[in-house]
């Protein structure tokens, strides 16, 4: 069944683009008008234009689609948009939507298909966070060391870049979990759910996250009752997501 909610969001987004297309069109027709009386000014004016078109429509992006998808948390919703092919050529959406829905599966094979191309620094440590992520809801904590091991020779090989590399604090919390120190997670991700931003984009794809981190360091502490508070937290902020579904998982076990 067709999600309307998510064609009414696409082509609300399409016919705006599609006003911000005629309104550069009429800015082109001017600079033209300007090149008939001044050659030097009209060619200035165009290339001011050119300049700057690709950043409204970007904007608009971010805040019509994007906004969705990171807000509602909901995997139905987000597949529907990348099927009406608004998003389609951005690969890390692609991921997220699989991230979402935990389709294990399809992470690794879009993590190989991207691999079949030379890969910069960062392209490479985000293709090692989507499968030690995998890794981790599968609870496969020997490969995932592999991939911290990875991350941390990575990092190594580009001090250049630790700035950048250092934003990758998830990479703290699995190694933490490889080295079975849940304290460490707890604390961390105490710290870091007091600490984001509603500013930033992607704040609820973190708190989901974070809040997951922490409810599994919970439970493998046997604080079963923190735990379970934490795991239903987690399903009631993001009903349908994977991580809500691995929630019921663990509240199981702790029942």
């Amino acid at each position: 069944m067709k999600n309307t909610n998510a064609q009414k969001i696409v082509k609300n987004y399409r016919i705006k683009c599609v006003l911000l297309a005629m309104l550069y069109a009429v800015g082109v027709a001017i600079c033209i008008a300007i090149i008939g009386k001044n050659t030097l000014l009209g060619i200035a004016c165009i290339v001011v234009l050119a300049a700057s078109i690709k950043a409204p429509f970007d904007k608009l992006l971010e805040k019509d689609i994007e906004s969705v998808i990171y807000e509602d948390l909901d995997p139905e919703l987000f597949e529907e948009i990348l099927s009406l092919g608004v998003l389609k050529k951005f690969t890390r959406h692609k991921f997220l939507a699989l991230m979402y829905k935990g389709d294990h599966d399809g992470v690794l094979s879009l993590i190989a298909e991207t691999e079949t191309k030379p890969l910069g620094p960062i392209d490479k440590c985000q293709n090692l966070y989507r499968r030690g992520f995998v890794e981790f809801e599968r609870g496969e904590f020997d490969k995932l060391a592999e991939t911290v091991a990875e991350f941390k020779q990575l990092k190594a090989q580009h001090s250049k870049l630790e700035g950048i590399f250092n934003n990758f604090t998830v990479f703290d919390k699995f190694d933490a979990f490889v080295d079975e120190d849940y304290e460490y997670v707890v604390d961390v991700c105490d710290l870091d759910l007091r600490h984001i931003s509603k500013k930033n984009q992607n704040h609820n794809v973190t708190k989901l996250n974070v809040s997951f981190y922490r409810a599994v360091a919970l439970y493998k502490l046997e604080r079963f009752e923190e735990a379970k508070e934490a795991f239903e937290g987690v399903i009631e902020f993001a009903p349908k997501t994977h991580k809500a579904t691995l929630s019921k998982e663990y509240l199981a076990k702790i029942k």
